[in-house]
């Protein structure tokens, strides 16, 4: 065995890191702004924020999207410091849009995106923790260890803080737990 053979796998090409994350990227960026077209204009900008600085941060094999996410956290941050007015960003979550497909379950794409509506909603009413915390764990797909890793807390406590989150949002969507 070799010096080699014992060290750890290089990080991946970035065009492969882009392609394994940039849906779930999008999907916390959309869960974030709860609206298409910045939530594309957020996970852009992270993107070319990690394009830039893929090569001389020194990630470990595994981390990408931890990293990719922070990023994006950071992002939506600056973006929410920047736009005031969320309830005209969602108003306009499917605004003029149409996906006219005729194999397509009309009546379950009205259904799921009234309960989108509803979900997005009731995240206007959350705090910024709670809306983060939601949006990696469900949006975004993260198990517990990830988001506690995006976050910077322990395990334990992105546990507790994503289902004290979901509780919360259960209660303005007045769903009982």
């Amino acid at each position: 065995m070799t010096a080699t053979d014992l060290t750890e796998a290089p990080a991946p090409p970035f065009e492969q890191v882009y392609r394994d994350h940039a849906a779930r990227v999008y999907r916390y960026c959309l869960s974030q702004v709860s609206n298409r077209g910045d939530a594309e204009d957020l996970a852009a900008d992270v993107f070319a924020a990690a394009f830039h600085a893929f090569a001389t941060v020194e990630l470990t094999p595994g981390a990408e999207l931890a990293w990719l996410l922070r990023i994006a956290r950071n992002a939506v941050i600056d973006h929410r410091r920047k736009h005031t007015r969320r309830s005209a960003l969602l108003a306009r979550f499917f605004g003029g849009e149409t996906e006219a497909d005729p194999k397509a379950n009309v009546e379950g794409e009205v259904v799921l995106r009234d309960e989108v509506r509803r979900a997005l909603a009731a995240m206007a009413h959350l705090s910024d923790k709670d809306r983060t915390v939601i949006g990696l764990r469900i949006a975004a797909g993260l198990p517990y260890a990830e988001v506690a890793a995006v976050l910077g807390v322990s395990e334990h406590a992105a546990t507790m803080a994503c289902k004290r989150a979901l509780a919360r949002l259960q209660r303005h969507m007045g769903e009982p737990r």
